[in-house]
């Protein structure tokens, strides 16, 4: 993991999913779409400084699950770090639950801009989807101007969630406009 540094961060609500799914007979909770992953991950508990590793099996722009023997409680704030062929991500998250045995979902919270870029580049990949324009397969894009764009971005998230919770738009119009702002 590397030490916190100055860098901004930015917070990662995702874009919503189009119908709700349910785990356990119980609603789905998640902001953002998610698809098998796999990539070692290493979750450190904040509060303890306890260090876990294991295995995502499954990541979203808004979270990620891993699969480990012993996971932290719900609730619990934690930095996640997934590596997969040489490429990091590194995250601030909160447990969102726990299954004894099995795993925990991670809910992510701030995430640096050069992070995103790889989460970003991970998903399309396993979406099928086009890399976004910000991002070259090749070269590394430029952190100024990815910034910028990673805060607008942000800001329209924020502006869409609070017409929500207004109820100026509603859920399908606020995923169609999400969905646009990542494509």
């Amino acid at each position: 993991m590397s030490d916190t540094s100055n860098n901004s961060m930015t917070l990662v609500p995702g874009p919503l999913s189009d119908k709700p799914e349910k785990i356990e007979g119980k609603p789905e909770r998640r902001r953002a779409v998610r698809y098998p992953f796999t990539a070692t991950a290493e979750i450190m508990d904040l509060r303890s400084n306890t260090r876990v590793t294991g295995r995502s099996s499954d990541l979203g722009l808004g979270g990620c699950y891993i699969d480990i023997l012993s996971p932290f409680n719900a609730g619990s704030q934690v930095r996640v770090r997934l590596e997969r062929e040489k490429k990091v991500v590194e995250a601030m998250a909160i447990v969102s639950y726990a299954q004894q045995s099995f795993g925990m979902g991670l809910a992510f919270t701030e995430i640096k801009p050069e992070h995103q870029i790889v989460l970003r580049s991970w998903i399309a990949e396993v979406s099928g989807e086009p890399l976004p324009e910000n991002i070259s397969s090749g070269a590394e894009a430029d952190s100024d101007s990815s910034s910028a764009v990673l805060h607008l971005q942000e800001v329209l998230i924020e502006l869409i969630n609070l017409m929500v919770r207004k109820k100026v738009i509603n859920t399908a119009e606020a995923t169609a406009l999400l969905r646009k702002i990542f494509h």
